[in-house]
Order: C-alpha cells, then structure tokens, then sequence
C-alpha cells in the first residue's frame, strides 16, 4: 500500500457552492492517506456556473490534481467514466462532488480493498434527504436486484475504491448507456459493502432531476434485465388462452341460450381497447431495447473532453 498510486474520481456539475469545501475535506483525508501518491481528478460534466474556474485555479496550484472539461452536460455515469478511464491508480475512488459522500470514508474503503477485497462498496444505511425521495430509492433498488440477471447490492451508489484489475476490466465494456454500479457488479472479483450514513447536501441544489433519475433508472433496468421481454410472452399467452377460454364460453353460451345471447358492443369495445394497450405497451418495451441496440451500434463516445488540465510540473 505504501507504494501504491491512489486516483480518486469526482464527478462534477454547478457545484461551485460546494466544491471549495469539498477540496478542504479532500486535502485533509485523502491526500494524508499512507499511499505513495494521490491523484484527484476533477471531472466537470458541461458545468456552467464557477465550477471550472475554481477547478482550473486548484490544479494551477495543486499538481496533485487533475481537471476534465466536458464539451457539454453528458451526464453523472458518462463523468464518472471518462474519470475512471483516464485514472492511473493502482486503487481508484470514485465519490459524488455534492459532499453527500463523506471523503473521510475514502480511507476506510481503501483499507479494505488493501486487505481483504477487490471493491469496497459505500451502502447508503441513512440518507438525510425527502422521505419520497428515499422511497423512491429504496423502491427502485428493491425492484432492480429482484429482476436484474445479476446480483445488484442494495442501496449501493457509486461510492467505491477498486483495485486497478477491477478497473481494467469495466474499462473493457465498451456500452454507451452506462449504469456503473451495474457494470462494478457485472464484472465480479471480491466485493465488500462497507456501511455508511449519506449526508444531505451542505449547499446547492441536487443535479439528479426527476428526470434523470428515471434515465438512470431505465439504464439499469433495460441493460441487466431481459425480465420486461419475458413479462412480455407470458401476458402474451395468459391473453391468448383469456380469450379462447372467452370464445368457446360465447360459442357454448349461444347455442344455450340464444335469446340473451348479447349483441356484443360492449365486450368488443373493451377486448379492442384491452388488446390495443397490451399491444402498444409491448411495441414501447421492445422498441427501448431497439433505440438501445440502435444508440450502441453508432459506437458514439461516452463524452467529448474538451480540455485535460494538468498542473504546469506535470507532462
């Protein structure tokens, strides 16, 4: 460990209110750390507010600490992995610039990876944040490890140290739509979950949208599941033997009882609308994974870095 380079990754957007607190936290623990160097880099995902001037002033300082621009806003899972791609370290952090991640943890995680794991893992044990906003969290981890083809930790984010093998080899699944703790899970070795409480955010606003969220949500669903297509062939054939046990009951029913046999508007208005929405609901599923197969197949980069700012010392 004594000899070892640490890269800590920090995904960046608008976080001028927080990021001069965040590099005083980073200063005190992370780069105090028994390691024989530290990296931090900075990764700036299309911020438009001071963001970049405060990271272009400490790396003009600091030759410890790296900036990546971003040409635009691609996204928190595209920072974090242009951050990783980009990282040289024999161990690398990744932890969110809103402070929610404690960095002091940073060392704990890193002492476990030395020791006994490949990945130490932050598990969000409390989260100082909306009570809808945590339902919804809790709700969405609780469905995706249910109908995920892998193994998905619960209430895990992004938060991580990872030895470099555990890198190299995310770094070899070349997917656009990322959903990174997906993949941290998908590529296996030693995982360790490493409890923790999440703060609420010391200043700012959070970057995750309701829509992003969603995004990311979608990410993870349709790229560890193919649960959604066999929901599909399963109400497929639960419809089709609904309606042929509907059939031979009309056919039996009208040579019964012909005379209150009913004209029939009502039950082929509702079986129409019935099957048009299952039809229109499996046609949406099956066309995200073609966008998905499609967006994929054009092998667009993750992000365009419109600068890499290193200190002047540094070549």
């Amino acid at each position: 460990m004594a000899q070892a380079v640490l890269s800590v990754v920090v995904p960046l957007y608008n976080e001028e209110q927080v990021l001069p607190e965040l590099l005083r936290r980073l200063q005190q623990s992370v780069l105090t750390l028994p390691v024989r160097e530290v990296e931090i880099l900075l990764v700036s995902d299309g911020s438009v507010d001071g963001t970049n001037a405060i990271v272009r002033r400490v790396v003009a300082g600091d030759n410890r600490f790296q900036g990546i621009l971003f040409a635009r806003n691609f996204g928190h899972q595209a920072a974090v992995s242009i951050g990783i791609e980009r990282s040289r370290g024999d161990y690398v952090a990744i932890i969110d610039g809103d402070l929610q991640d404690p960095p002091e943890e940073i060392g704990r995680l890193l002492e476990i990876v030395g020791r006994e794991a490949d990945v130490a893992y932050g598990v969000r044990r409390r989260r100082k944040e909306h009570w809808a906003k945590r339902m919804a969290y809790a709700s969405f981890y609780r469905i995706l490890g249910r109908i995920a083809d892998i193994e998905i930790p619960l209430d895990a984010g992004d938060f991580c140290c990872m030895r470099r093998c555990v890198v190299d080899a995310m770094l070899q699944l070349p997917e656009r739509n990322r959903f990174v703790r997906g993949l941290r899970a998908w590529v296996g070795f030693r995982q360790r979950a490493v409890p923790y409480a999440r703060e609420s955010r010391s200043a700012g606003q959070p970057k995750y949208t309701l829509r992003k969220l969603l995004r990311l949500a979608r990410d993870g669903f349709f790229g560890f599941s193919t649960v959604p297509v066999a929901m599909m062939q399963v109400l497929g054939f639960v419809v089709s033997m609904m309606a042929c046990l509907i059939a031979a009951g009309y056919f039996v029913w009208f040579f019964l009882d012909r005379d209150s046999f009913p004209s029939g508007f009502a039950t082929v208005t509702v079986s129409i609308w019935l099957l048009g929405g299952i039809q229109l609901l499996f046609l949406g599923l099956i066309g995200e994974y073609l966008v998905r197969t499609f967006d994929e197949s054009r092998a667009r980069p993750v992000a365009i870095v419109a600068e890499h700012l290193r200190h002047p010392q540094v070549s």
